[in-house]
């Protein structure tokens, strides 16, 4: 009888439900699925909606911009100006990626010398707890050693105790090598006890490198913000450098270089520019006097940073009072290439 009803759903109040009251249910649980569905979609559809309008808007702007560029390049007078405009963004981007791939290239050699000093430090330290060990090791084995023995001979002396007279002395040795074969066996388990030290010291995973140098990492950046101000003076020596990040701050509709034979030295100079930064060489050196200026004048808000402050990296004819001129015509002229932000520096510095 069970086995027939065995089909039947019992309902809410204990009464069973019948094959079409389960296909209704099942008909509102369909329905109530599809109206989250629905909103689901409805929702992801305004939101494609709204992010397609915004796509065209920017869509919108890009074309104004490239129609009012295709206006400026048509019109003689505008013409060239827009070609050293972006001749000029374009003597920007060579900067930044060779101050980027110089940067990069500091960053892999520090960090590889750094990860093989760690690894040698590890090792070391290893090698010095397994010595350690190695040494506990050879004490306890011979304290083993020297157990088994004690027992071995207490073992012969109790097997010449054959005659009928020597009943209670084998008594009393058998209970004395109780104790020694208790002293073997803890002894035994001391020398394991050391083997598995040896074991798992030898088969520990290296600590993770915790990174570079907080030392490193200044020096780095020192690094990397002398080479941007041997940058500068590169391109500054045809007269370029300021009008470059004028080139990246403004648009080229608010810029204007001359006319055309103006707009034609320009070129010729961001030419030469451009041919005197990718085939710098011996910049090593430079960079080191460089740093070594940098190191001695440069602060940091606190013992953590890494960045120095901009103030403290500006030139000298900025340092001194302002209201002595003949100081600040005799100091140096320079570059604070962290406070300009020259060659989207400061993005590339180690934080």
């Amino acid at each position: 009888m069970i086995d027939k009803l065995s089909f039947l759903k019992v309902g809410p109040e204990g009464g069973s439900v019948s094959a079409d009251e389960e296909r209704l249910m099942q008909l509102f649980q369909n329905r109530a699925g599809l109206k989250k569905a629905y909103a689901d979609l409805k929702d992801e559809f305004h939101l494609l909606r709204d992010k397609l309008k915004q796509q065209e808007g920017a869509t919108i702007r890009v074309q104004e911009q490239l129609d009012s560029l295709a206006e400026l390049l048509a019109d003689p007078t505008t013409g060239f100006s827009a070609l050293v405009f972006y001749q000029l963004r374009g003597l920007w981007k060579t900067c930044h990626q060779q101050l980027s791939g110089f940067a990069a290239e500091l960053i892999r050699t520090q960090e590889a010398r750094e990860m093989a000093r760690h690894k040698a430090d590890c090792d070391a330290a290893r090698r010095s707890r397994l010595v350690d060990v190695d040494h506990r090791l050879q004490l306890a084995a011979g304290k083993a050693d020297l157990q088994r023995q004690h027992l071995a001979a207490a073992q012969n002396e109790l097997s010449r105790l054959t005659a009928i007279w020597h009943y209670f002395e084998r008594r009393r040795r058998n209970k004395s090598l109780e104790a020694l074969r208790q002293a073997v066996v803890v002894a035994d388990a001391e020398v394991g006890d050391l083997h598995a030290e040896r074991s798992t010291i030898g088969n520990e995973a290296l600590d993770d490198f915790p990174g570079i140098s907080l030392s490193a990492r200044r020096n780095i950046n020192l690094a990397i913000i002398g080479y941007a101000e041997l940058l500068c003076e590169t391109v500054d020596a045809l007269g370029l450098a300021a009008r470059a990040k004028e080139a990246v701050a403004r648009r080229v509709h608010e810029m204007n270089f001359g006319g055309r034979p103006e707009c034609e030295d320009y070129m010729l100079r961001v030419r030469k520019a451009h041919a005197a930064v990718v085939s710098q060489k011996q910049i090593t050196v430079v960079v080191k006097t460089k740093m070594e200026r940098l190191r001695v004048i440069c602060e940091y808000r606190n013992s953590a940073d890494t960045v120095p402050t901009a103030d403290s990296l500006a030139p000298e004819a900025e340092k001194v009072d302002k209201a002595d001129k003949s100081a600040r015509a005799a100091a140096a002229p320079g570059w604070n290439v962290l406070a300009e932000d020259y060659w989207d520096l400061y993005n590339l510095l180690m934080r």
